[in-house]
């Protein structure tokens, strides 16, 4: 699966827990803290803002650190 359809699988897991706008500045936070867009990013991109992403205290505190580690894991394996 190419990154851009990768994006999109995380953005549909966080909208299920966290509904849109929170989902929005969720990514926004993790695209900034990466320095990368979430459109055409490189694999290794992806890899890093997936990890922001699951890092997120509000992800953590929604999932557990555990959910967070099993999301981070299923994201990684769909590059």
């Amino acid at each position: 699966m190419d990154t851009s359809a990768a994006v999109e699988k995380v953005r549909e897991k966080l909208e299920s827990s966290f509904g849109k706008a929170m989902t929005m500045m969720i990514m926004a936070s993790a695209s900034n803290a990466t320095d990368t867009s979430t459109f055409g990013m490189s694999d290794q991109q992806y890899a890093q803002f997936v990890e922001c992403v699951c890092r997120d205290q509000r992800v953590v505190d929604m999932w557990g650190a555990r959910g967070a580690g099993d999301a981070l894991n299923q994201w990684k394996a769909l590059v």
